[in-house]
Protein backbone atom coordinates (compact mmCIF):
# COMPACT_ATOMS: atom_id res chain seq x y z
CA UNK A 1 0.00 0.00 0.00
CA UNK A 2 1.55 3.01 -1.01
CA UNK A 3 1.28 5.93 2.01
CA UNK A 4 -1.29 8.87 1.68
CA UNK A 5 1.16 11.21 2.16
CA UNK A 6 4.47 12.23 2.21
CA UNK A 7 7.46 15.12 2.80
CA UNK A 8 9.60 16.05 -0.03
CA UNK A 9 12.98 13.99 0.37
CA UNK A 10 14.61 17.39 1.76
CA UNK A 11 12.43 17.09 4.39
CA UNK A 12 12.76 13.41 5.09
CA UNK A 13 16.77 13.86 4.68
CA UNK A 14 16.24 16.70 7.71
CA UNK A 15 14.38 14.43 9.74
CA UNK A 16 16.54 10.98 9.11
CA UNK A 17 19.76 12.45 9.58
CA UNK A 18 18.62 14.74 13.10
CA UNK A 19 20.81 14.79 15.91
CA UNK A 20 20.20 11.38 18.26
CA UNK A 21 22.92 8.90 20.09
CA UNK A 22 25.67 9.44 17.34
CA UNK A 23 27.95 11.96 17.54
CA UNK A 24 27.75 14.95 15.41
CA UNK A 25 31.00 13.78 13.50
CA UNK A 26 29.31 10.22 12.92
CA UNK A 27 25.76 11.62 11.56
CA UNK A 28 27.80 14.04 8.79
CA UNK A 29 30.03 10.89 8.37
CA UNK A 30 26.92 8.67 7.99
CA UNK A 31 25.33 11.07 5.74
CA UNK A 32 28.34 11.48 3.54
CA UNK A 33 28.51 7.48 3.39
CA UNK A 34 24.71 7.74 2.63
CA UNK A 35 25.05 9.99 -0.02
CA UNK A 36 27.96 8.92 -1.51
CA UNK A 37 28.07 4.99 -1.64
CA UNK A 38 26.91 2.95 -5.01
CA UNK A 39 25.00 0.64 -2.81
CA UNK A 40 21.31 1.46 -2.07
CA UNK A 41 20.56 2.45 1.12
CA UNK A 42 17.44 3.32 2.48
CA UNK A 43 16.16 4.69 6.19
CA UNK A 44 12.72 3.70 7.52
CA UNK A 45 10.51 4.93 10.42
CA UNK A 46 9.23 2.93 13.36
CA UNK A 47 5.94 2.79 11.11
CA UNK A 48 7.93 0.88 7.89
CA UNK A 49 7.28 3.91 6.45
CA UNK A 50 10.78 5.49 3.97
CA UNK A 51 11.85 8.87 5.70
CA UNK A 52 14.54 8.97 2.70
CA UNK A 53 16.93 7.03 0.12
CA UNK A 54 20.16 6.95 -1.65
CA UNK A 55 20.00 7.33 -5.55
CA UNK A 56 20.72 4.34 -5.77
CA UNK A 57 17.88 3.35 -3.40
CA UNK A 58 15.60 4.73 -5.97
CA UNK A 59 17.09 2.98 -8.56
CA UNK A 60 16.79 -0.46 -7.32
CA UNK A 61 13.12 0.39 -6.38
CA UNK A 62 12.17 1.94 -10.04
CA UNK A 63 11.20 5.26 -8.47
CA UNK A 64 12.20 8.67 -8.32
CA UNK A 65 14.27 9.57 -5.46
CA UNK A 66 12.01 12.66 -4.50
CA UNK A 67 9.11 9.88 -4.26
CA UNK A 68 11.08 7.18 -1.81
CA UNK A 69 8.82 9.22 1.46
CA UNK A 70 5.72 8.02 -0.38
CA UNK A 71 6.20 4.48 0.38
CA UNK A 72 6.96 1.92 2.40
CA UNK A 73 8.78 -1.20 2.87
CA UNK A 74 5.26 -3.32 2.60
CA UNK A 75 5.41 -1.66 -0.72
CA UNK A 76 8.11 -3.36 -2.29
CA UNK A 77 7.42 -6.81 -0.28
CA UNK A 78 6.32 -10.19 -2.35
CA UNK A 79 2.05 -9.80 -1.78
CA UNK A 80 3.14 -13.59 -0.45
CA UNK A 81 5.55 -12.25 2.66
CA UNK A 82 3.32 -9.20 3.76
CA UNK A 83 1.88 -11.12 6.30
CA UNK A 84 5.01 -12.35 8.14
CA UNK A 85 6.51 -8.61 7.51
CA UNK A 86 5.14 -7.20 10.56
CA UNK A 87 6.56 -10.02 12.78
CA UNK A 88 9.96 -9.69 11.37
CA UNK A 89 10.08 -6.25 11.68
CA UNK A 90 9.20 -5.98 15.34
CA UNK A 91 11.76 -9.22 16.05
CA UNK A 92 13.97 -6.80 13.88
CA UNK A 93 13.49 -3.64 16.51
CA UNK A 94 13.76 -5.96 19.41
CA UNK A 95 17.42 -7.69 19.07
CA UNK A 96 18.45 -4.06 17.00
CA UNK A 97 19.99 -5.79 13.74
CA UNK A 98 19.51 -8.26 11.12
CA UNK A 99 20.66 -9.89 7.97
CA UNK A 100 20.08 -12.10 5.61
CA UNK A 101 18.73 -12.18 1.64
CA UNK A 102 15.37 -10.89 1.00
CA UNK A 103 13.26 -10.51 -2.27
CA UNK A 104 11.94 -6.88 -2.90
CA UNK A 105 9.01 -6.85 -4.98
CA UNK A 106 9.91 -4.16 -7.39
CA UNK A 107 6.99 -2.98 -10.39
CA UNK A 108 7.66 -3.73 -13.47
CA UNK A 109 10.53 -6.53 -12.32
CA UNK A 110 9.04 -8.43 -9.90
CA UNK A 111 11.14 -9.97 -7.56
CA UNK A 112 14.60 -9.15 -6.67
CA UNK A 113 17.03 -10.81 -5.01
CA UNK A 114 19.03 -8.77 -2.84
CA UNK A 115 21.85 -9.27 0.30
CA UNK A 116 20.87 -6.79 3.29
CA UNK A 117 21.93 -5.61 6.65
CA UNK A 118 19.84 -3.25 8.77
CA UNK A 119 20.60 -1.63 11.61
CA UNK A 120 17.64 -0.02 14.44
CA UNK A 121 17.89 3.00 15.66
CA UNK A 122 20.96 4.39 13.49
CA UNK A 123 19.06 7.89 15.01
CA UNK A 124 16.37 7.57 17.36
CA UNK A 125 12.99 5.99 15.53
CA UNK A 126 15.26 5.78 12.27
CA UNK A 127 16.38 2.20 10.75
CA UNK A 128 19.25 2.12 8.23
CA UNK A 129 19.17 -1.06 5.77
CA UNK A 130 21.98 -1.35 3.34
CA UNK A 131 21.78 -3.92 0.20
CA UNK A 132 24.30 -5.39 -1.94
CA UNK A 133 23.11 -6.55 -5.34
CA UNK A 134 23.95 -10.22 -5.83
CA UNK A 135 26.90 -9.92 -8.51
CA UNK A 136 28.69 -8.87 -5.72
CA UNK A 137 27.87 -11.95 -3.20
CA UNK A 138 27.66 -15.68 -3.14
CA UNK A 139 24.90 -17.74 -3.63
CA UNK A 140 22.20 -17.85 -1.68
CA UNK A 141 19.63 -19.29 0.23
CA UNK A 142 16.18 -17.20 -0.53
CA UNK A 143 14.61 -15.49 2.02
CA UNK A 144 16.88 -15.65 4.99
CA UNK A 145 16.33 -13.35 8.14
CA UNK A 146 18.50 -13.65 10.64
CA UNK A 147 18.20 -11.00 14.08
CA UNK A 148 21.74 -10.44 15.11
CA UNK A 149 22.98 -7.91 18.17
CA UNK A 150 22.78 -4.52 17.83
CA UNK A 151 25.34 -2.77 15.72
CA UNK A 152 27.16 0.05 18.38
CA UNK A 153 29.87 2.73 17.65
CA UNK A 154 32.91 2.23 19.20
CA UNK A 155 35.50 -0.66 19.41
CA UNK A 156 33.57 -3.09 22.04
CA UNK A 157 34.76 -6.85 21.43
CA UNK A 158 35.96 -5.63 18.01
CA UNK A 159 39.52 -6.21 16.57
CA UNK A 160 41.38 -3.12 15.20
CA UNK A 161 41.13 -3.80 11.11
CA UNK A 162 44.68 -2.33 9.80
CA UNK A 163 45.22 0.38 7.57
CA UNK A 164 44.79 -1.57 4.20
CA UNK A 165 41.87 -3.26 5.47
CA UNK A 166 40.05 0.11 6.61
CA UNK A 167 40.80 1.30 2.74
CA UNK A 168 39.52 -2.09 1.61
CA UNK A 169 36.44 -1.41 3.55
CA UNK A 170 36.16 2.09 2.31
CA UNK A 171 36.42 0.89 -1.34
CA UNK A 172 33.86 -1.58 -0.20
CA UNK A 173 30.93 0.42 1.19
CA UNK A 174 31.43 2.72 -1.14
CA UNK A 175 30.02 -0.19 -3.63
CA UNK A 176 32.96 -0.73 -5.62
CA UNK A 177 33.07 -4.50 -6.39
CA UNK A 178 36.51 -6.76 -6.05
CA UNK A 179 37.77 -6.90 -9.53
CA UNK A 180 37.87 -2.03 -9.22
CA UNK A 181 39.46 -2.60 -6.03
CA UNK A 182 42.33 -4.60 -6.84
CA UNK A 183 42.81 -2.30 -10.00
CA UNK A 184 43.03 0.63 -7.94
CA UNK A 185 45.40 -1.25 -5.36
CA UNK A 186 47.28 -2.77 -7.80
CA UNK A 187 46.41 -5.96 -5.77
CA UNK A 188 45.43 -9.29 -6.80
CA UNK A 189 41.08 -9.50 -6.88
CA UNK A 190 42.05 -12.80 -4.18
CA UNK A 191 44.27 -10.39 -2.11
CA UNK A 192 41.44 -8.08 -1.86
CA UNK A 193 38.71 -10.65 -0.77
CA UNK A 194 41.38 -12.01 1.62
CA UNK A 195 41.28 -8.63 3.35
CA UNK A 196 37.78 -8.51 3.10
CA UNK A 197 37.65 -11.75 4.32
CA UNK A 198 39.79 -10.81 7.78
CA UNK A 199 38.35 -7.25 7.75
CA UNK A 200 34.71 -9.38 8.27
CA UNK A 201 36.19 -11.56 11.06
CA UNK A 202 37.49 -8.61 12.82
CA UNK A 203 34.15 -6.72 12.48
CA UNK A 204 31.79 -9.49 13.33
CA UNK A 205 30.26 -9.25 10.24
CA UNK A 206 28.40 -12.47 8.54
CA UNK A 207 28.03 -10.90 4.90
CA UNK A 208 29.42 -7.62 3.33
CA UNK A 209 26.03 -5.95 3.01
CA UNK A 210 26.77 -6.78 7.24
CA UNK A 211 30.03 -5.43 7.44
CA UNK A 212 29.33 -2.04 5.55
CA UNK A 213 26.57 -1.20 7.90
CA UNK A 214 29.11 -2.00 10.73
CA UNK A 215 31.41 0.12 9.39
CA UNK A 216 29.57 3.28 8.70
CA UNK A 217 27.72 2.88 11.32
CA UNK A 218 30.29 2.53 13.85
CA UNK A 219 33.55 5.10 12.38
CA UNK A 220 35.28 2.39 11.34
CA UNK A 221 36.37 3.86 7.82
CA UNK A 222 37.37 7.35 7.10
CA UNK A 223 34.31 8.85 4.46
CA UNK A 224 35.63 12.24 2.73
CA UNK A 225 33.01 14.46 4.39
Amino acid sequence: MVASSGPPRTAGDARAFGSGRLSPPAVKRLRAAFEGSAHPMLIADDQRRWVTGNAAAADLLGIAREDVPWHTMDDFTPPALRKRLEEQWETFLSSGAAEGWYHLYVPDRGEVPVEFSATANVLPARHLSVFVPPEETTAHGGNVVLALPPVVGGDRGRLALTAREREIMALVASGCQSGEIAERLFLSPETVKSHVSNAMGKLGAHTRAHAVAIVLVTGEIEWEI
